[in-house]
């Protein structure tokens, strides 16, 4: 699919691509990121501040995003097919519920159900390497949060 205008009479030919609109997608969020985290002090990069790396996370997505865009427009990408809701409904419906149950059910649980939901996603569903998969996420990022940044998370629900 491709889009013609005239500016000044050149033509510009814009594909829609996968490239082009993953591009317009990292910018979006980068700008969007950039603008929200404006308030927070930088610092310096001795010291650094709060705002000091979501400014240069968002900086970089919108320079990828402007490369993406920028070679969409020389080189010919993949057209654009349709969307498969599949995955995005499953993986969305684990981040909310982890976000939603991690303080109330415990993380272990938590991080189970949003491995679980992140596997539903695919037609490959396998009980057993999902259980494997889950038991070696689930103890490697509790041992990251728990014994690595002594971050405060309960393992399990407290009633």
């Amino acid at each position: 699919m491709t889009c013609c205008s005239t500016a000044k009479g050149a033509l510009v030919r814009i594909r829609l691509s996968t490239d082009f609109v993953t591009g317009l997608i990292f910018v979006s969020l980068g700008l969007f990121a950039i603008a929200y985290g404006w308030n927070y002090p930088l610092g310096t990069p001795s010291r650094i501040g709060p705002g000091y790396y979501p400014l240069l996370v968002s900086s970089g997505l919108v320079l990828l995003g402007a490369i993406l865009i920028g070679r969409s427009l020389f080189v010919p990408g993949n057209p654009i097919e349709g969307m498969a809701l599949r995955p995005l409904l499953f993986v969305l419906a684990g981040t909310f519920l982890f976000g939603l149950l991690v303080e109330k059910a415990g993380f272990v649980i938590s991080g189970v159900l949003v491995v679980v939901f992140a596997r539903l996603a695919d037609h490959d569903f396998r009980p057993v390497e999902v259980g494997l998969l889950a038991a070696v996420l689930v103890t490697f990022i509790g041992a990251l949060f728990w014994l690595g940044l002594s971050l405060p998370l309960r393992p399990f629900p407290q009633w």
